[in-house]
């Protein structure tokens, strides 16, 4: 055997080695909730009560108990990790090996187990040249704020006050001091932060395509109402980052359960997710956990508005997930040179 055949088969049997010990990573959902117990006015905020109460909800339903601690205590102890866990659908995302979550599988309380594919995609939004200070940037806001009619709030005194807005988004950059959020910031109606990347309540870094949405709710610039709803509150949560993997829907995932349990009322999410991870029939409003996720949100008595996706132009022209749910107010944007 040649010393170059040798190497090359030592880093072929290396590299098998490092590819069989890596952890993927999986959504585990278990069977039931036997002996978990809930009180909704300790775990949820009051907006959460008062939200449900108005629209005649139950305050509490099996999606909203707790996982069992038992049953979470036998997986983490099998798999390398936990990530998030999801009340809504009785489970948890864990970082296993093939071996791990095969012993997972054995477990009686565990009804299946799914794999999530990490695919890295880029972000479809370009904020390279784009700083988050800049007001100017802000100018064309008010001709499309009066096209969608706009001037009817200013006229009936509707600017969102007492409405609490999640936004799920890749970052706030300068939210925390741009004096386009000045009085939101004075007035302390950035209720909670949370950055479901990292697992911590920093989000004010990182993509600025959230501080443009958040501009567009609730933006004053030199004393110019921009937004529609100046006097609402807040929930940031970071979901989304740069380069996607396809688990980043357990971000959404998570975030939405976060924004029911903290008093949302409107959940507003650019995000979208398409023929890089599904196809197209699977784009039917019932698939996705996602989109099963948003129309749960509603049935909990949240309005969420989500875009449709930035396809229209390509092959897929399928509205994304999980805008295709059927209770999601699904937005799409026009082309102001045709429309």
């Amino acid at each position: 055997m040649t010393r170059k055949l040798f190497l090359i088969l030592l880093l072929f049997f290396i590299g098998t080695i490092f590819v069989s010990a890596q952890n993927n990573k999986y959504w585990v959902f278990l069977r039931d909730k036997k002996n978990t117990t809930f009180d909704p006015y300790k775990y949820f905020d009051k907006k959460t009560i008062e939200r449900r109460l108005q629209y005649g909800i139950p305050l509490a339903d099996s999606t909203d108990f707790p996982l069992n601690d038992d049953y979470v205590k036998a997986i983490s102890t099998l798999v390398d990790s936990v990530s998030h866990s999801s009340r809504w659908f009785n489970a948890m995302s864990v970082y296993a090996s093939a071996s791990e979550i095969e012993e997972v599988k054995k477990l009686p309380e565990v009804k299946s187990v799914e794999q999530m594919q990490a695919i890295a995609i880029p972000a479809e939004y370009d904020n390279s040249n784009y700083n988050s200070g800049d007001s100017s940037l802000l100018i064309p806001l008010p001709k499309q704020t009066a096209r969608m009619g706009g001037e009817l709030f200013r006229e009936k005194n509707i600017d969102g006050k007492g409405i609490r807005i999640a936004i799920f988004d890749g970052g706030f950059p300068t939210v925390d001091t741009n004096p386009a959020f000045e009085q939101v910031r004075k007035d302390g109606r950035i209720i909670k932060t949370w950055d479901f990347v990292k697992n911590k309540d920093y989000v004010y870094s990182w993509m600025s395509h959230g501080t443009m949405v958040m501009s567009c709710i609730c933006g004053i610039v030199n004393g110019h109402q921009i937004g529609l709803a100046t006097g609402a509150e807040f929930l940031l949560a970071r979901t989304e980052v740069k380069r996607e993997p396809f688990f980043e829907e357990e971000n959404w995932l998570a975030a939405v359960e976060w924004a029911d349990k903290n008093g949302a009322d409107i959940i507003s999410s650019s995000l979208g997710y398409t023929y890089q991870r599904y196809f197209p029939s699977q784009m039917d409003g019932k698939t996705t956990l996602v989109t099963r996720a948003a129309n749960l949100a509603a049935k909990k008595g949240m309005l969420v508005i989500n875009a449709v996706g930035n396809d229209g132009d390509n092959k897929w022209k399928i509205i994304a997930a999980p805008a295709d749910a059927d209770s999601a107010l699904s937005v799409g944007g026009i082309d102001p040179l045709t429309d």
